[in-house]
């Protein structure tokens, strides 16, 4: 079958008071280091999808100055289209 809500239900409520209970007997150090390892987790995740985001613009990126290449190899460009160009080649060494 699977799971019903009520089961899940049951297993967060579980969860949770074990969780509640568990801090509850810490001493202060131990949840001074809980905190500080979950707000590490938190910063971790938010590196990880920051750096995706970072490879995926810059791969877009340089799909579009691929495309103006391509482009530009079939049309005359003016002199300050080209000056452009060749400033947004240099800054990508493929």
């Amino acid at each position: 079958m699977g799971m019903t809500l009520d089961r899940i239900n049951e297993y967060f409520a579980f969860a949770t008071s074990a969780l509640v209970t568990s801090v509850g007997v810490m001493t202060v150090s131990e949840k001074l280091a809980l905190a500080g390892l979950l707000l590490g987790i938190v910063s971790a995740v938010r590196l990880a999808i920051h750096r995706r985001r970072i490879e995926q613009a810059s791969q877009r990126r340089n799909d579009l100055i691929e495309q103006i290449l391509r482009q530009a190899e079939t049309r005359n460009l003016s002199d300050r289209e080209r000056q452009l160009l060749e400033q947004l080649h240099g800054d990508n060494p493929t």
